[in-house]
């Protein structure tokens, strides 16, 4: 098919390769050599999901990205039943409830709601771009963002509602609203966040989170304060990342350590760090590389969109992998509270997996149909 002569080989190349990279990064924290079990395991799973996720890029490639505009209200109503289900009957781990179970498998919604948001948010915008001048044209779109994002928080995952509202504003400045009214709201709601975490603490009046993402937050101006509790996961990836240098320590020591649990979430939240300790300051600067190649070719692939929708869609693509990217890197240098957001295409997880390139895909759709094929 001629069709596929557009296609952005590079960007494809980019992602396979991150998705290569993090099943090496993921075996490289799982035991202690490549024949430890739990290393061929985990390779096993988090290549299973890679291979998974680049049929689910090809797949969505194949459909034409003007379709997701036409299921765009059901597919919006499908996420919001999603995350209920999730909220009243998802399994818990680790105080969450942000998995639904089907037999041995976990899936986590939320991952797969993020596509979804860029598609109903194109798809409501599309019909306006460069007429959103008026204050009032951002109102629909963050109620429509707010409410699923506010069924996220409630699970609670907080990073995965900061990820809805880094879409929301990427989508809505694509789409032309004035960047310096979104940057005014942005510091009110930031502003408005740090006074009421001050009132909290000062006066104990109430605040819609929960002691624990409070207390995140609290350590991470001083982490120092309580070492062996709410500071322990940003003290230990600090050292890790300190204690891989220049080079690293090697591809499987951080396996023989993760055995002793003293970085948490070692192959998921904190796979940076993880990176940072295997493969030193030069792995992790290569990680951080490729996924800003990632980011500008898909850029890239916005410019070249032939109309508003799939402008919006890549732009929300790129808002996507580009705030987790910083958001899970800055957690792991102990730049930004502790969220529990994974790094794309390098963290392990399924559903992550899937979502990213699902999400590549749909940024293939676009460029693919930048103009008509000649036959």
């Amino acid at each position: 098919m001629r069709l596929w002569q557009n296609m952005d080989w590079l960007l494809l190349g980019l992602v396979l390769l991150a998705g290569l990279m993090g099943t090496a990064a993921v075996a490289g924290v799982s035991g202690s050599s490549l024949h430890d079990p739990a290393v061929i395991s985990a390779v096993k799973h988090q290549l299973g999901y890679t291979v998974l996720g680049v049929v689910a890029l090809l797949v969505v490639t194949l459909v034409d990205y003007h379709a997701w505009a036409r299921w765009a209200k059901p597919l919006y109503a499908f996420l919001l039943v999603l995350l209920v289900l999730t909220w009243r009957l998802g399994h818990q781990t680790l105080g969450a409830a942000r998995w639904i179970r089907i037999g041995h498998l976990e899936i986590q919604p939320s991952e797969f709601c993020k596509v979804l948001l860029v598609i109903w948010l194109a798809t409501a915008l599309a019909p306006q771009v460069g007429q959103m001048r008026r204050w009032g044209r951002a109102v629909l779109p963050i109620l429509y963002a707010a409410l699923p994002a506010g069924l996220v928080a409630l699970q609670p995952d907080l990073g995965t509602s900061l990820v809805f509202a880094a879409i929301v504003v990427a989508v809505l400045y694509a789409a032309g609203y004035p960047g310096e009214r979104l940057a005014l709201g942005l510091a009110l709601v930031v502003g408005g966040g740090v006074a009421a975490v001050v009132a909290h603490v000062r006066w104990h009046l109430p605040i819609p989170i929960h002691g624990y993402q409070l207390q995140r937050l609290l350590s991470f101006l001083n982490p120092q304060a309580d070492p062996q509790g709410t500071g322990y996961h940003i003290i230990q990836s600090e050292m890790a990342i300190g204690s891989g240098r220049l080079f690293g320590t090697g591809l499987f020591s951080m396996g023989v350590n993760n055995q002793l649990h003293y970085l948490p979430e070692a192959n998921s939240d904190f796979i940076f760090a993880s990176i940072g300790n295997t493969v030193g300051f030069i792995g992790a600067s290569a990680v951080l590389l490729i996924l800003g190649l990632i980011v500008w070719r898909t850029l890239r692939c916005m410019a070249a969109a032939r109309d508003g929708l799939g402008a919006l869609l890549v732009a929300g693509v790129a808002a996507m992998i580009a705030f987790q990217t910083v958001l899970n890197a800055g957690v792991a240098l102990g730049l930004m509270p502790v969220t529990g957001v994974p790094l794309p295409f390098f963290s392990a997880g399924g559903s992550a997996a899937l979502t990213n390139f699902a999400a590549i895909g749909l940024v293939q759709s676009v460029v693919m149909r930048r103009k008509k094929i000649q036959f």
